[in-house]
């Protein structure tokens, strides 16, 4: 393990009084775990929260490319090729050469992937349900926009 030298200005006072339930990103991570522990005592262990998301963009937008995808979804790239890889495997996504650019692919649900989403598709929405139940409902809306801002995807105004 590599040895890491303390700052000499290090304020040992101020790092004791560090309160973790007042750091965004701690909040952010237990948040996480709690949304996939809900996801996962609604929907067992049949897919992830992420190639859920994948197989609904999918069937909402077939013929999508990578980057598309990416776009959409959030991913990385190279989860989302890894992911995409593993869901061909399975049946749940067809991948074809792009007809307009031979070094591309496209992708879309299969009827089976497709199958999957409309079967899980009750179950998703009470995890979701059961993420926000919580919060008072006149908040969470709120709360939504919030979360769509920190990842850039709405204006904080």
């Amino acid at each position: 393990m590599p040895e890491i030298a303390a700052k000499p200005d290090l304020d040992v006072e101020e790092l004791l009084g560090f309160d973790l339930l007042s750091a965004p990103g701690h909040l952010l991570r237990r948040n996480h775990q709690r949304s996939y522990e809900l996801f996962t005592a609604r929907v067992g262990d049949v897919l992830t929260r992420q190639q859920f998301a994948l197989l609904v963009t999918l069937t909402q937008r077939p013929g999508s490319s990578q980057n598309e995808l990416v776009a959409a979804t959030g991913m990385d790239k190279s989860t989302l090729r890894e992911m995409l890889g593993r869901m061909v495997a399975r049946g749940w996504v067809e991948r074809e050469r792009d007809p307009t650019d031979s070094r591309a692919w496209t992708m879309r649900a299969t009827p089976a992937g497709r199958a999957l989403v409309e079967a899980l598709a009750p179950k998703v929405q009470a995890a979701q349900r059961d993420i926000l139940e919580p919060l008072p409902v006149e908040d969470r809306a709120f709360f939504m926009k919030c979360l769509r801002v920190l990842i850039g995807l709405e204006p904080a105004g």
